[in-house]
C-alpha cells in the first residue's frame, strides 16, 4: 500500500492563489494524500475553498506555530510543506515518495521555479536568483539557500517547537534541526512553481516584516541567521554571470532587502528595549 502523504499548507487570506494550489495537489499522479490547512483566521474565502477540496483545517496564530499545528494533525508517513501560492507539477509527490521509499532518504529538496505574472524587472530578478541556487542544488542547512519541503514524519515530529518560536526562518530552522538528527536529504529536479513579488515596494514591505523578527531568530540560532542574511553565496558563482543585467539586479534587490530588514530590526529593537 502507498504510504500516506500529509500536505501541510499555512494560509491567511489566501483566496487568490489557494484554488490553483489545491487543484495541483488533487491532480497529483500519487493519490494517497491528505491536505492539512493551518489557517490564521482568514477573512476572505480561503476556508470555503479549502473545505471544497476536502482539507482538514486547524487554526494557528502565526506561521511558526502553524508548523507545529500541522505536524500534530498530520497522519501521514511523510509531511510535505507547501505554500498557498505554489503550484505542483503532477509527478512531484510521486518522485518524493520514491526517493524516500526506494533510495532511503528522509527528506527532499525540490526545484522551485517562478511563475512570472507581470514580467516586471523585480520578478525576473527573483526568478533568476531562484534558478541559480536551485540549479546548483545549494541546500546546505546553514550556508545554502534551497530548503527541503518533503520530510519523513518520524523526523519532522521530533522537532521541538519552542514556546515562542522565531517567526522568521522557521522553515530553515526545521531543516537544520532535522539534518542535525542525521536525516539524509536528496535534491530532486521535480518542479514547484511559485508566484513571486512583482514590485520593489512589495519586496521592501515583505523584508521589513521579516526584519522585525530577525532579532529573536538571531538569539535562537546566530550562525544560521548570519549566513542567511548575507548575500547568497551563489551570487559569486560563474552561473550568476550568464545574464549581466539580471546579475546586477540581484545586488539591487538584495540591497533593498537588507535596508528594509535592517529598518524592521531597528523597529523591533525600539519597540522592545523597555521590556
Amino acid at each position: 500500500m502507498q504510504p500516506l502523504v500529509s500536505v501541510n499548507i499555512a494560509t491567511y487570506n489566501s483566496g487568490k492563489t489557494i484554488t490553483k494550489c489545491l487543484a495541483s495537489i488533487k491532480g497529483q499522479a500519487y493519490k494517497n494524500i491528505e491536505i492539512v490547512i493551518m489557517d490564521s483566521h482568514s477573512k476572505d474565502n480561503t476556508l470555503e475553498i479549502a473545505k471544497s477540496y476536502g482539507a482538514k483545517i486547524v487554526f494557528a496564530p502565526t506561521l511558526a506555530t502553524a508548523r507545529k499545528a500541522g505536524a500534530d494533525q498530520s497522519r501521514g508517513e511523510y509531511i510535505f510543506i507547501v505554500d498557498s501560492d505554489q503550484v505542483l507539477e503532477p509527478d512531484v509527490v510521486e518522485r518524493c515518495v520514491r526517493a524516500c521509499e526506494e533510495e532511503k532518504y528522509d527528506g527532499v529538496t525540490l526545484f522551485e521555479k517562478s511563475l512570472i505574472q507581470k514580467g516586471t524587472f523585480v520578478e525576473r530578478v527573483i526568478a533568476y536568483d531562484k534558478e541559480i541556487f536551485h540549479s546548483l542544488h545549494d541546500d546546505d542547512s546553514i550556508k545554502g539557500t534551497a530548503i527541503p519541503r518533503f520530510f519523513r514524519a518520524s523526523f519532522f515530529k521530533k522537532v521541538e517547537f519552542e514556546k515562542n518560536p522565531p517567526i522568521t526562518f522557521e522553515h530553515t530552522i526545521i531543516h537544520h534541526k532535522i539534518v542535525q538528527m542525521g536525516a539524509k536529504i536528496k535534491f530532486v529536479d521535480a518542479y514547484i512553481w511559485h508566484h513571486e513579488t512583482t514590485t520593489i515596494r512589495e519586496v521592501a514591505r515583505k523584508f521589513f516584516r521579516y526584519g522585525y523578527y530577525y532579532i529573536p531568530a538571531y538569539k535562537f540560532n546566530k550562525e544560521l541567521v548570519i549566513h542567511h542574511s548575507l548575500p547568497r553565496r551563489t551570487y559569486f558563482h560563474y552561473k550568476a554571470l550568464k545574464n549581466p543585467w539580471l546579475f546586477l539586479g540581484l545586488f539591487y534587490v538584495y540591497f533593498v532587502k537588507a535596508v528594509s530588514a535592517g529598518l524592521g530590526a531597528l523597529f523591533y529593537f525600539f519597540n522592545h528595549k523597555e521590556k
